[in-house]
């Protein structure tokens, strides 16, 4: 409404200046001036010897008049025409605008009347649809494994309380029950603290807000390191590591997040490595980039679902049971992090041996 009042006073100030113009020049004799003016620029005379005075018409002063006519003519109708195309367009585009709220407010319409705006409208509305759908699957993927995680923290934690009890409350145990005791509590206890983990993962971990603090490291070192970590728990399986690759390679990278990745990557070799197995790492690298390479002997992942393995909360799609793994997001994080780096991270599965591969790009260290 107020946009329309102002148009209007626009017009009216234009009409009321014109008149106001128009009258100025008549009561002023300006345009007698004027025209007098404009005929003396286009017509010429001369006066000869006998005083006789032949007029004229200076044509190249005519041609550049009529040029000049002719640019303002076509910069008044450039204008307007521009106005008008620009009124227009503001009238389409509050129209499609309300078209388009529409169509996404109102399941019946189906349709703005411009294919072309339909059919780019329809895939938003699909991959809108599609992303709802995954939200609420990934939502309740985590309150399941919330409340399953819930329900597994109860049982170490008893059986931690019911042998600590039994051996105050027992003074004839012998040095023997003692240690089988302690080492039961122990593993349960070690049971516990990987639940906790798993709690944390889940409630403080987001994938899209990694954060990353690249120096200069030596991945190599790095191995080793996470190696030593997880020595202890390749006794317990009677797991051995194989290293092929150089002793040394520097890279550019997030020492934290690069660990968290071979530690995820080592704990998943080592939890689905059948016992008395080898795992083997190996590392090697192009021009561009650094290739790392995780393998372990065990069942063969089928092909359907190798193509989810990285996608998470993906073990709630086959159990609830958390003994032989965490949460499902240890390879999820992995990849996001890979990524992060500008990297690739793949899973191949084969005759009893699965494989991961890192591609991190080399960047000037």
């Amino acid at each position: 409404m107020r946009r329309k009042l102002s148009i209007f006073s626009f017009i009216l100030l234009s009409v009321a200046l014109i008149i106001g113009l128009y009258f100025l020049f008549i009561r002023t004799n300006l345009h007698h001036t004027i025209l007098d003016g404009f005929y003396n620029v286009l017509i010429q005379s001369t006066a000869d010897e006998e005083g006789y005075r032949q007029q004229y018409i200076d044509w190249p002063t005519v041609k550049l008049f009529l040029i000049l006519f002719a640019l303002t003519i076509i910069f008044i109708v450039s204008l307007a025409s521009y106005l008008i195309y620009r009124n227009q367009m503001a009238k389409n585009t509050h129209l499609l605008a309300g078209k388009i709220a529409q169509f996404f407010s109102d399941p019946s319409a189906a349709s703005t009347g411009e294919v072309v705006i339909d059919n780019e409208l329809l895939k938003i509305k699909s991959d809108i649809e599609n992303n709802e759908l995954l939200l609420k699957r990934e939502t309740q993927r985590t309150k399941d494994l919330i409340t399953y995680l819930a329900h597994d923290l109860r049982t170490p934690l008893v059986s931690v309380i019911g042998y600590l009890n039994l051996m105050i409350d027992s003074e004839d145990l012998t040095e023997e029950q003692k240690k089988h005791f302690l080492a039961i509590t122990l593993e349960k206890s070690t049971r516990l603290e990987h639940l906790i983990d798993d709690f944390f993962d889940i409630t403080r971990f987001n994938l899209h807000d990694i954060q990353l603090y690249k120096e200069k490291l030596d991945f190599v070192f790095l191995l080793n390191q996470m190696v030593d970590e997880f020595y202890p728990l390749l006794k317990e399986k009677n797991q051995s590591l194989t290293y092929d690759g150089p002793e040394s390679f520097t890279l550019l990278a997030d020492n934290e997040q690069l660990a968290r990745v071979l530690n995820n990557l080592l704990k998943n070799a080592m939890n689905y490595g059948t016992t008395n197995s080898t795992i083997h790492l190996r590392l090697s690298s192009d021009a561009e980039n650094m290739i790392f390479s995780i393998s372990n002997e065990g069942i063969t992942i089928p092909e359907n679902q190798l193509a989810n393995i990285f996608e998470k909360f993906y073990r709630l799609d086959k159990s609830r049971s958390t003994k032989t793994g965490g949460a499902g997001l240890g390879l999820a994080i992995a990849k996001e992090i890979i990524l992060a780096h500008q990297g690739t991270i793949t899973a191949a599965s084969d005759n009893g041996l699965t494989k991961f591969t890192i591609t991190l790009p080399l960047e000037s260290a």
